[in-house]
């Protein structure tokens, strides 16, 4: 026996009315003896009115409901501009990370310069970022299994509530202006010379603190001449120098301060601990002394033989060449006498060195025994150090910030930050309201087919209860 069913409220019937196949449109077809996607198909055309005006109305409401959301989002479009992109790595061969994008730092910065502190947390700034990869390159071609890499990407930012005084075009700025600080002060440029840090000198000889102060200047001396080669004439707009006069401030603390610091060390004869500083000196001396007889024989056996090579060879080993205004002459070509020579010339050198390192030792450990330091020598030893420590910070701080400069000039196009334009955000527009659409549409065949199916389980596909 048939279960009667209850019979459907007003409100049911009005929504079967709207979405229920009309059987006044379906002719001589009969929807039972149809397969469920041909059934779908006439439910959905024998309603197409209703249907066509619910997708107008969807259309409508999904073209205002996106607008409002684009005014709430800023896409831009990040390009990687330099050869060490298409392998995946930054510029110094480390492995590229686009997620560094979103990191707590480069939120940190990006919230520091808006003034943002308090207001909102790196972790929910980053929570408003989305990246999307726009395009990858195979690394190797012929490889069907190497995987890919990203040249380019979309990210993509999305309003914070909380953030109100700052608007979403110029909060977006200040994060690629803040993950620019952040890619060139990491994988651009090797700047380890100029962040100066003379270290913990508590135990180090006083002496030896000079040569420290010594050893750091040259090496940041070398490093701007390194950079005034590649550019002379560049000048920062933030320090207001340019590499020529910082190499100049780096020679007058060499010349005068450290200068000034080593004289007063030396005459002085002052140290931390003289006793034990004296006998490193003298066992350093004694293997320097090996080192320079070492050398001294070497030399000697080479310059014997120089004076007793056959002279009659040298004159016999000769070819014909020309000179750069076409004229032959016989030029002699190297001899074991010429080698001989070089190699004797460069042990002389070592030995010599040697010599005058093992005379300033002695030299040191003569002051040492023979001084009597007062207090006022420690203080003014101490003091001169202080000095001549924060000159080398000063003029490595400002190396380091023209360097800096110079870095984002030479490759400001490393990385490229489009925004979106006009254009761009209308395709966008149009793609999202055309998807929800179809997915609206196939939700109206699919509510169709199972309204048509609740009908017909209550027997009342032909009853004018409908």
């Amino acid at each position: 026996m048939k279960k009667k069913l209850k019979k459907p409220n007003k409100y049911v019937r009005k929504f079967c009315e709207f979405f229920g196949s009309k059987p006044k449109n379906l002719g001589e077809i009969r929807l039972a003896d149809l397969n469920p996607f041909k059934r779908t198909f006439f439910i959905a055309w024998s309603n197409k009115k209703n249907i066509g005006i619910a997708m107008l109305v969807f259309i409508l409401a999904a073209t205002l409901v996106f607008a409002i959301a684009k005014k709430e989002t800023v896409r831009i479009t990040l390009s990687l501009n330099y050869e060490e992109a298409s392998r995946g790595q930054n510029p110094n061969r480390t492995r590229y990370n686009v997620y560094e994008f979103k990191s707590n730092e480069v939120m940190q910065m990006a919230i520091d310069y808006a003034g943002l502190g308090g207001v909102i947390t790196p972790e929910e700034l980053a929570a408003d970022i989305d990246i999307i990869e726009n395009n990858s390159n195979r690394i190797d071609p012929k490889d069907k299994n190497s995987y890919y890499i990203s040249s380019s990407y979309q990210i993509k930012y999305t309003k914070n509530r909380k953030i109100k005084d700052v608007s979403i075009e110029d909060m977006m700025s200040l994060i690629c202006k803040a993950y620019n600080e952040y890619f060139h002060e990491r994988y651009v440029g090797n700047k380890s010379v100029l962040k100066y840090q003379l270290g913990d000198i508590s135990n180090t000889e006083y002496i030896e603190i000079g040569k420290l102060f010594t050893q750091k200047s040259d090496q940041m001396l070398r490093y701007i001449q390194q950079r005034i080669e590649e550019n002379a004439t560049f000048s920062s707009e933030n320090t207001g120098e340019s590499f020529q006069t910082i190499k100049k401030m780096i020679q007058n603390v060499q010349n005068y301060s450290i200068k000034k610091y080593n004289s007063f060390v030396r005459e002085s004869g002052i140290a931390r601990n003289e006793e034990h500083y004296v006998r490193t000196l003298t066992y350093t001396n004694e293997v320097m002394d090996m080192k320079y007889r070492k050398f001294m024989i070497d030399y000697n056996v080479r310059k014997n033989g120089v004076t007793n090579y056959d002279a009659g060879m040298i004159g016999t080993v000769m070819v014909p060449s020309i000179n750069n205004r076409n004229q032959y002459y016989m030029s002699r070509t190297n001899t074991g006498t010429d080698y001989m020579t070089l190699d004797a010339d460069y042990f002389l050198d070592k030995g010599n060195s040697v010599e005058r390192d093992i005379i300033e030792n002695n030299d040191i450990i003569e002051k040492i025994n023979q001084s009597e330091p007062t207090k006022e020598d420690y203080a003014k030893v101490n003091e001169l150090i202080k000095s001549v420590d924060d000159e080398l910070k000063n003029v490595a701080a400002v190396a380091n910030a023209t360097d800096r400069d110079y870095l984002k000039h030479t490759t400001k196009d490393y990385l490229n930050f489009r925004v979106a334009d006009n254009r761009a955000m209308t395709i966008i527009l149009i793609q999202d309201v055309l998807l929800s659409s179809i997915i609206f549409f196939m939700l109206l065949c699919v509510l169709g087919y199972l309204i048509d199916g609740y009908i017909r389980d209550r027997g009342a596909i032909n009853s004018e209860e409908l």
